[in-house]
């Protein structure tokens, strides 16, 4: 996880942007920083947002970094959070996802042989 997250940092850059709160209450918390939207919750219950002050505009196909395959979406007044069990996501465009090259599974296997 934490090997998407620094990709997807460095791909977007995040360090030239301010940090924009989006979306603040009691369960519920989301902010960005340029085109890198963070969706938190600090419980465990199932969260649903729609988060009207986005960054992205609309009808532009933003996806979950962690699920980038099945966890995409095409923004329509903001951008519809829906987190599970304490999740968190962070949204970003599909055309500026970054590449990890193995994922954990596959990279904890590679370290194990490699020792």
């Amino acid at each position: 996880m934490i090997k998407k997250v620094n990709a997807q940092r460095k791909k977007s850059a995040i360090w030239n942007y301010s940090y924009v709160e989006r979306y603040v209450d009691d369960t519920f918390f989301a902010f960005s920083k340029g085109e890198f939207l963070v969706a938190l919750t600090n419980g465990s219950a199932t969260q649903t947002r729609q988060v009207t002050y986005s960054p992205f505009p609309n009808g532009v196909v933003i996806c979950n970094i962690f699920y980038p395959t099945t966890d995409c979406q095409t923004t329509n007044n903001g951008v519809y959070v829906y987190l599970s069990g304490g999740e968190s996501k962070i949204y970003v465009r599909q055309t500026n996802l970054a590449s990890v090259l193995a994922d954990e599974a596959t990279q904890e296997i590679i370290e194990e042989i490699m020792q």
